[in-house]
């Protein structure tokens, strides 16, 4: 039986170690933190004793690599996947504006769904169908060359329509402004989205913590076929003889006996552990992520807004996540909040909050802020072809995560395509 030795335990790791666990290789695989996830993961919150994610991700029905996942893993139970698109807009005032297909066969049903988006006049919805069916011919080498703000502003699309549609629909996929996003990744996303037929376009989201969704039954279906998982032990070198890697050195130990290394830790650790890799023109900048889970008063049990979520038009927040006890605010691309204290950024939550929400701070009983300062990779045209392959100069030495070159942008269906693709390369050596 051949070994492979798996460094890292987030998403793509815990992909990659599950697919050759399933097809009959030895894995162990090796965490420096005592949790499994790597930038996802769930904590216990002190005050409230309540389980939480250290964010809110959206998964969406086009997420084909990701559901095939939680379907080798049994844990297909763990997610609710929409009926149909509906995802409802807030304007101030808890103004609201839906999204929402009607029961009819793709894509009648997103046509109705464009035309029936009351944020915006007729005029502009028209606009904004006349872009869709323009994706399909955009010329590639057009894309590579421009950013989502150029390619809006070429096709006719007013700041309005910017503010209620596309800068939502860019900064939930891409966590980056239409200035800086690549308007080509946009495309590609915007076609698996809604060209595709019509579940891509459904919404998905966890009906437990994601720790419990993805984390735990990865760990138990690779220790079940005989695989290992070692936690808060940290790699600190790779040794290479010949093109072939022949130690790896941890904080605990020195380990030789295995036939493959799969690396899926993030590049800033990996020109760290493996820094004879070359990676030509690949230097990645990164845009960060701040949630902050509010708990309501009166939400002994249940808050008042129910288990919606809302987008939120010309706020400084992006989406607002109701739960049954709290709300999770997600800010994305926020670089420029990432060095204030917890009291100038809960200042201008308490204003947005009031002004979409209706939610004074008298309201509020107790928050917590989590900022994700390397939350994701930003998909510049300037990377767009830069992006490491998984298989690297030494021979039996391979690369995953969500930053090397899957087409897609820095998301959960990335690290996980990744992992497939990587667990692929090391049973095909």
């Amino acid at each position: 039986m051949k070994k492979c030795l798996v460094i890292g335990g987030g998403f793509a790791g815990l992909t990659a170690s599950t697919y050759l666990s399933n097809t009959g290789f030895n894995v162990e695989l090796i965490e420096a933190t005592p949790k499994l996830g790597g930038r996802v993961y769930s904590f216990i919150h002190k005050k409230t004793n309540r389980l939480i994610d250290n964010g809110q991700h959206i998964m969406m029905g086009c997420y084909n690599e990701t559901l095939k996942f939680l379907k080798l893993i049994n844990a297909l139970d763990k997610i609710e996947i929409q009926e149909k698109l509906n995802v409802k807009f807030l304007k101030p005032g808890f103004e609201i504006h839906e999204l929402k297909s009607p029961s009819f066969f793709y894509p009648l049903n997103l046509l109705v769904a464009i035309l029936s988006y009351t944020a915006i006049s007729i005029q502009e919805r028209i606009s904004i169908l006349r872009l869709f069916l323009k994706l399909p011919i955009l010329s590639n080498s057009d894309l590579e060359k421009m950013s989502v703000e150029e390619l809006l502003i070429s096709e006719n699309q007013n700041e309005n329509i910017k503010k209620a549609f596309w800068e939502i629909l860019c900064i939930g996929a891409l966590n980056t402004n239409i200035a800086k996003a690549s308007s080509k990744v946009f495309v590609d996303v915007l076609k698996e989205i809604f060209l595709k037929g019509g579940s891509g376009s459904k919404i998905v989201l966890p009906k437990v913590d994601l720790s419990e969704m993805f984390c735990e039954p990865a760990k138990q279906f690779i220790e079940e076929k005989g695989g290992r998982i070692c936690l808060s032990e940290r790699v600190e070198e790779i040794k290479v003889e010949k093109k072939k890697a022949v130690e790896v050195v941890t904080n605990k130990r020195r380990i030789t006996d295995f036939d493959f290394v799969l690396c899926a830790i993030p590049f800033s650790a990996v020109l760290k552990v493996l820094p004879y890799l070359t990676f030509d023109d690949f230097n990645p900048k990164y845009s960060s992520i701040l949630n902050v889970h509010v708990w309501l008063a009166e939400a002994n049990k249940e808050n008042r807004f129910g288990k919606n979520f809302y987008a939120l038009i010309g706020s400084k927040l992006h989406w607002i996540f109701s739960h049954d006890t709290h709300i999770t605010c997600v800010i994305s691309d926020a670089d420029y909040l990432m060095n204030l204290t917890d009291n100038e950024i809960m200042i201008m939550i308490y204003s947005e909050l009031k002004k979409y929400m209706n939610i004074i701070p008298d309201d509020i009983k107790d928050y917590f802020i989590i900022k994700e300062k390397h939350a994701t990779f930003i998909p510049s045209s300037e990377i767009l072809y830069n992006r490491p392959d998984t298989e690297t100069e030494v021979k039996n030495l391979f690369l995953t995560g969500d930053w090397v070159n899957t087409g897609l942008p820095s998301t959960i269906e990335s690290a996980v395509k990744s992992g497939r693709v990587a667990a692929e390369a090391v049973e095909a050596n």
